[in-house]
């Protein structure tokens, strides 16, 4: 059975597809594993990293995105799509990740989250049990588990159905950081009240309809746990006693008090190279060739943290 993770923050801007899609190539290359993406944030731009615009639009026409999973709930008589919809190696320009899968996301997902929310079908609390289980039922019927050793949830800074349709099928979650006021407030508000809410609702769901004789879907999982805390865009600062700027400094020291275990190293220092390769849709890992890259070692980071992801993700 695959291991399904969730790369989630609330609050956006913090790296959450830089790390999804570095998890992911990371774990196909250096990890020999069978992954796929699965790009639940209507704005797309895992999708964008991942895929030449005339693939993206294409994938779209065809509907074959994962918008199409949800409209088997928004709109009656379309079926639950199968496989067709993944986008088989999106990286095949890049020869070292052919076990790398997408399932790309499209704008009008973000209407199809508004659809979600206000349409019903029968008993009010199956019907809000069934929109919150599409990918599960997905991956259930589809059978994708025995397809991949890991899929990888590029979530969106947002906590409505769709969202809950990625927690749902969850494992883990990991929450990519930048040490300053915002994220390093946010975080407890987001595991303690955010996650604890979700989980509660759906166990709330589950309880009720399994009164009532209901299986419910095996690919659900009840308690999604945090596999840890990515540190994202730090700011060096040489001459200090820490390495890194004050504020950074008194943040991750906050951090380091409340999460000390979650916390997972190296970290990912502030440079443009990460953005220069995610701009290419390249990851790191081949842009030895680029200064802003090799200079700053972010190919041992990301190869570090991806080690390290991997050993929690399997330890769940």
């Amino acid at each position: 059975m695959a291991k399904r993770v969730s790369i989630i923050n609330f609050k956006g801007g913090v790296g959450k597809t830089t790390v999804a899609f570095h998890l992911a190539t990371g774990l196909s290359r250096f990890h020999e594993s069978r992954v796929l993406l699965v790009d639940v944030d209507h704005q797309s731009s895992l999708t964008l990293v991942c895929l030449k615009e005339k693939e993206w639009e294409e994938a779209i026409d065809t509907g074959r995105t994962v918008n199409s999973i949800f409209q088997h709930f928004t709109t009656r008589g379309v079926p639950l799509p199968g496989k067709e919809i993944i986008f088989k190696q999106p990286l095949s320009r890049w020869p070292k990740y052919p076990n790398l899968d997408l399932l790309p996301s499209e704008l009008q997902l973000d209407e199809t989250e508004l659809d979600l929310g206000s349409t019903g079908f029968g008993e009010a609390i199956a019907s809000e049990w069934d929109k919150r289980m599409l990918i599960a039922s997905w991956i259930q019927e589809n059978k994708i588990d025995k397809d991949y050793d890991y899929i990888i949830f590029d979530c969106p800074p947002a906590t409505k159905i769709v969202i809950q349709n990625a927690i749902a099928v969850s494992h883990g979650y990991i929450i990519p950081a930048i040490p300053d006021e915002v994220s390093a407030r946010g975080i407890p508000h987001l595991i303690k009240r955010m996650f604890g809410k979700i989980d509660d609702k759906l166990s709330g769901l589950d309880k009720f309809l399994r009164s009532k004789g209901r299986k419910r879907e095996k690919t659900y999982i009840p308690k999604t746990k945090l596999i840890g805390i990515v540190i994202f865009r730090i700011r060096s600062h040489g001459p200090a006693y820490s390495g890194y700027t004050s504020d950074h400094t008194t943040h991750m020291n906050r951090l380091k008090t409340d999460y000390k275990k979650a916390i997972i190293s190296p970290y990912i220092e502030e440079g443009v190279g990460v953005a220069e390769s995610m701009r290419d849709g390249r990851p790191v890992y081949d842009c030895s060739y680029n200064p802003n890259v090799a200079n700053r070692g972010f190919i041992k980071v990301f190869k570090k943290i991806t080690a390290e992801c991997k050993n929690r993700i399997d330890a769940l």
